[in-house]
């Protein structure tokens, strides 16, 4: 790549950034406040908050838009959480429903569960049949856990004198607007290390974790790697939930729990009677002027000792009891290898299920109509197929036999479309299946969960579907029927193979960087990419590069143990190393090109077209109030190979809009090609500059892809191919001819 290229995008980024319009938007749908206190059999709670959780949200899986109940399928578990931290003092339940005009007022009911205790059961009254209904009820607080499961069971009768349990007429939905409300109050819990990670990392409920860190002023390079690896740490344990850790100099936030990092030589004002540290240390204490806030301080006699600290919390979780904990060694572990990121499937041997399953109970299932069977698999990023491949699964299982005269199959499906089905034989309660997986051809970054391909996030589900023949008999000759519940169990001993790819990648493409974190979680533990910001980097380009690496170890799995910063554009930690630039571009890296620059931003704004132009001119003081953010790669120009990702941002609004998207797990979702500007329309993507290969292909395949786009190579090869075949035939037949003469 030409070094012009590099900082000509910039340039032709900064103009373009410009474009469209911005606007401060905060929202709190799901968090309410109030002002009066709820009564609450604790004394040691701090105030009253109401929390509104939309039901459909509770569902497992998360992704349901309404529920529908049957005489078959009766029940509807909501899955909630509850921080440590926190106590319940009112739950209620505001349901809003739809049951069948064919069932029966009264003798049909809802009955409410909290954690396996029954709560209510309600009759459904004739005003209720037949149309939207609603209906509120009040929880138990004294039952809520700090994991809990709301159930909703529907018992439906019809006025048919001989009824069938599996009648098509029996149903009830559930409305999306239905909603759980949950009136909490903060508690001080003992200042004791064994609880953490709480009350620092919540991963019992669905909301991201906010995890503020205080300096006592600018951080040093060390400190911002003890930063980085503290921020990996919360990251792995939040996974899709999402981490934010705003970051203050001096100052501390206004409630909440949060980090502090802190010397025996410098150290924020609040914390002046902290005893001297002897080496690294980890302790907890109360928050200055919170009634319930947490600090937990890093401290040590320099800054190499709060990254010992902080390496020691990474490494292996230490066992920590009381108020401090004393680091006294820490054995850091070498550096990973490529793509053996812990969520990452290694494509090199058979992984058996039990090394994919994420908690007790994920391959199995029971009811009259059976869920499916859910397994998350991550594939590395960059895979490429070039000819043949093994990619397959060896499904072992276990089901409850049909009842004679009735069939069941064994279905799988890949990000919800149909892989494979077989008919299951009815003599005993066990089989083997060979899945084959949908092959692809290219690059797997292109592909989209559209159809069933394998994509880098893939979901592999397994059901078993009964035929069921109910017989309800009739009026004067009428049959009870006892149904029995079914049940399938995958066996972990069943395995998946995916062999033969290659990792090949055509960059710069933000795709990969926003789906998988590449090409810097290459290395897990991040020990080829180096952190280019600012010494004094303010608490926003802090807050970026904090966020990033936690979203980076949330895909990986692993604590970016090996991570390096620097301030200096001319360190040799940037050779030989994938740049993370933040705040700014490395401008000192690039010989400018003024011209260049000019004229690759004409180019963009006349791609924009004209009406934008315009509107650019009208709107360029606005934006420029309001703030901008982009997201730039480009190939390091200190070594081939290696890649440059820079986080920009200008404004308040520019670095809270970027922030923003990188705690959301699914945001930059649509983020492409080598430079992208993000507004609040959403993300614009351009693909400007040069474009270069990182991976392994073999060499015959790499001389395809060198000519394939050429047609006119294409044929002077052809041409050069039949003349070289036709000279080795005319010569051949020659010899021939003489021999026989």
């Amino acid at each position: 790549m030409k070094k012009t290229t590099l900082l000509t995008t910039i340039t032709a980024v900064m103009a373009a950034m410009t474009i469209g319009t911005y606007s401060t938007t905060l929202s709190a749908e799901n968090l309410k406040s109030v002002s009066d206190i709820q009564p609450v059999w604790r004394t040691d709670v701090t105030g009253s908050r109401t929390e509104v959780h939309p039901l459909m949200k509770l569902v497992p899986g998360g992704m349901a838009t309404s529920v529908k109940l049957t005489g078959l399928s009766r029940l509807q578990a909501f899955d909630f959480g509850v921080r440590p931290d926190d106590v319940v003092s009112e739950a209620s339940l505001d349901l809003h429903f739809t049951p069948s005009p064919s069932i029966a007022a009264t003798a049909s009911q809802l009955n409410f569960y909290l954690n396996g205790r029954l709560q209510r059961s309600i009759p459904l009254t004739a005003d209720m049949v037949g149309k939207p209904a609603h209906m509120s009820l009040k929880l138990s607080p004294k039952v809520v856990e700090t994991v809990n499961q709301l159930t909703v069971e529907f018992i439906g009768h019809t006025s048919s004198v001989c009824e069938n349990p599996a009648d098509a007429a029996i149903w009830l939905d559930i409305g999306a607007d239905s909603k759980l409300t949950l009136v909490k109050q903060r508690i001080r819990l003992a200042n004791d290390l064994a609880n953490f990670p709480a009350p620092f990392v919540d991963t019992v409920t669905g909301a991201p974790t906010v995890l503020p860190m205080v300096f006592a002023g600018h951080p040093t390079d060390t400190q911002k790697e003890a930063a980085a690896i503290l921020s990996s740490v919360v990251g792995r344990m939040t996974e899709w939930r999402g981490a934010d850790f705003p970051v203050f100099y001096k100052g501390t936030p206004a409630a909440g729990h949060y980090v502090v990092f802190a010397t025996n030589d410098k150290r924020p004002e609040f914390l002046h009677d902290l005893p001297r540290a002897e080496g690294p240390m980890v302790s907890i204490t109360d928050a200055p002027g919170s009634l319930y806030g947490k600090v937990l301080v890093i401290s040590g006699r320099n800054d190499e000792d709060l990254l010992a600290a902080v390496r020691a919390l990474a490494v292996d979780r230490p066992v920590m009891v009381g108020e401090r904990f004393k680091v006294k060694k820490v054995e850091i572990p070498p550096a990973r290898e490529a793509y053996d990121a812990p969520r990452w499937i290694n494509t090199d041997v058979e992984i058996p299920f039990s090394k994919l399953i994420q908690y007790p109970g994920q391959l199995s299932a029971r009811g009259y109509a059976m869920p499916q069977v859910h397994l998350p698999v991550k594939l590395v990023p960059d895979l490429y197929m070039v000819g043949d491949a093994v990619l397959g699964m060896q499904v072992n299982y276990r089901y409850a036999k049909p009842m004679p005269e009735e069939t069941a199959q064994f279905r799988t499906f890949i990000n919800g479309f149909l892989a494979d089905s077989d008919t299951l034989a009815s003599k005993d309660g066990r089989g083997t299946r060979q899945v084959h997986l949908p092959s692809f051809y290219g690059s797997l970054a292109v592909n989209d969960p559209v159809g069933p391909v394998l994509t880098h996030l893939n979901d592999l589900s397994f059901s078993v579907d009964y035929e069921r023949t109910i017989q309800g008999g009739s009026k004067d000759n009428c049959r009870s029927v006892m149904l029995i519940a079914h049940q399938m169990e995958i066996e972990p001993t069943s395995t998946l193979t995916i062999k033969g790819l290659y990792h090949h990648a055509e960059l710069p493409d933000l795709k990969l960087f926003a789906r998988s974190g590449f090409p810097f979680t290459k290395y897990a533990d991040l020990s080829q990419t180096a952190i280019l910001m600012s010494e004094k980097a303010s608490e926003t380009e802090m807050t970026t590069m904090l966020n990033t690496v936690g979203r980076m170890a949330a895909m990986t799995g692993a604590p970016a143990l090996h991570v390096r910063v620097t301030g200096d554009t001319k360190s040799p930690l940037l050779v030989d190393r994938d740049i993370l630039a933040v705040g700014r571009f490395p401008v000192e890296m690039t010989d400018i090109d003024e011209a260049n620059a000019i004229k690759l931003q004409k180019q963009m704004l006349d791609d924009l077209g004209a009406k934008k132009v315009g509107a650019l001119t009208e709107a360029l003081p606005g934006n420029l109030d309001n703030g901008v953010s982009a997201v730039v790669s480009a190939e390091s120009p200190l070594s081939r190979g290696r890649t440059v990702v820079a986080l920009l941002s200008e404004g308040a609004h520019g670095a809270a809009t970027l922030n923003a998207e990188l705690v959301n797990p699914a945001g930059l979702g649509t983020l492409t090609g080598a430079v992208a500007i993000l507004n609040d329309a959403g993300i614009t993507g351009f693909q400007v500059g040069e474009k270069y290969t990182v991976g392994n292909l073999p060499w015959y395949h790499k001389v395809w892809m060198s000519v394939i786009d050429r047609p006119v190579v294409l044929v002077v090869c052809a041409l050069l191919s039949a003349l070289f075949v036709g000279f080795g035939i005319f010569t051949f037949m020659r010899l021939w001819v003489r021999r026989r003469a």
